[in-house]
C-alpha cells in the first residue's frame, strides 16, 4: 500500500537521489558518473529549501520504499492583469520510479501539491512537463503557454 508524507529535512538525501533518478531519465543518461557533483548541489538545496519553507515537497513511500516525489517552490513577481498577487508556485521535481508508474501515484502527488498551492493563496502554478508528465498535467487542467523564452549568462 502506498502512502503519502510531507518531506522534512531529513529527506534531502532522498529527495537529491530521487532527482538525480529523474535527471538521468530526462535527459538520457545513462550512467550517475555523468551527473557529476549534481547529488551534493542538490542535497544542499533541499536541505536549505524545506527548512526555509521556500520548497515543500511529498513523498509516496511503498512501506520503506521512496518510489515517488513532487515538489512545489514560490516566488513573488510584479503584479499583472492575470495574476494581480503575483505569487507564482513551480512544480518541480515530480518522478515515480518507472515500477510505480500508471498506478495513481503522481496524480495523488499532484492533487496534494496543487492543494498546497491554493492554501497559501497562489493561484498561478507553472511546471515545465515532460511528453511522459505531460497528459497527466492536462488531465489536471494545465494548458501550454507559448512565449516563454530564457536565457542562460
Amino acid at each position: 500500500m502506498i502512502t503519502y508524507r510531507t518531506a522534512t529535512p531529513a529527506d534531502a538525501q532522498a529527495l537529491a537521489r530521487m532527482r538525480c533518478a529523474f535527471l538521468m531519465d530526462a535527459n538520457d543518461l545513462d550512467s550517475e558518473a555523468q551527473l557529476g557533483e549534481m547529488e551534493l548541489v542538490l542535497l544542499a538545496y533541499f536541505a536549505t529549501a524545506l527548512a526555509d519553507d521556500s520548497f515543500v515537497a511529498w513523498l509516496a513511500l511503498d512501506g520503506e520504499k521512496l518510489v515517488a516525489t513532487s515538489g512545489l517552490t514560490f516566488s513573488l513577481v510584479p503584479p499583472n492583469y492575470s495574476n494581480q498577487s503575483g505569487k507564482v508556485a513551480y512544480i518541480m521535481n515530480m518522478y515515480t520510479l518507472p515500477d510505480y508508474r500508471r498506478q495513481g501515484i503522481a496524480a495523488e502527488l499532484l492533487k496534494r501539491t496543487i492543494e498546497e498551492a491554493k492554501s497559501r493563496g497562489y493561484s498561478k502554478i507553472t511546471l515545465h512537463a515532460t511528453d511522459m508528465g505531460r497528459p497527466l498535467y492536462k488531465k489536471f487542467g494545465f494548458s501550454d503557454s507559448d512565449g516563454d523564452m530564457v536565457l542562460r549568462v
